[in-house]
């Protein structure tokens, strides 16, 4: 997918993101977000699921971006590993699931886990649940 045949609604919210989390010292450039739409369209193909609309990404982005774990450096990477876990975490989870659930529960595993994103890929999203419900310290 190329950014610049994004609907306009999409590129609206993902804007609007990129606005609040320039808040936090973070930003994406226009190639970046285009490479982000472009690995959407693998996550999804990944995970096996369809959506309709513009996608996780701007949540992701408004939920994370305060985040002390994340860095303008990692951020665009970050970003499309988070974008990949949420939709398996969805999948998880099940459509029921509120996707706000599904992205607290990623935030707040993503802070307690020191902000890697690779070490909550070997997680299932009952892991990560129940790791948060009990407040242990998660070591391998």
């Amino acid at each position: 997918m190329n950014w610049m045949i994004l609907p306009e609604e999409d590129m609206t919210a993902i804007a609007k993101a990129n606005k609040k989390a320039a808040g936090y010292g973070l930003t994406l450039t226009a190639e970046e977000m285009a490479l982000l739409a472009e690995s959407r369209g693998r996550a999804l193909r990944d995970t096996g699921r369809v959506e309709v609309g513009g996608g996780i990404l701007p949540q992701l982005m408004e939920t994370f971006c305060d985040s002390p774990y994340l860095h303008q450096a990692e951020y665009p990477e970050t970003l499309e590993a988070l974008q990949t876990l949420f939709y398996r975490c969805k999948n998880e989870a099940g459509d029921l699931t509120a996707d706000e659930t599904v992205l607290r529960c990623l935030r707040r595993a993503f802070d307690k886990a020191g902000g890697s994103a690779s070490y909550l890929e070997g997680k299932t999203y009952g892991e990560m649940v129940s790791w948060l419900k009990e407040g242990k310290v998660w070591r391998d």
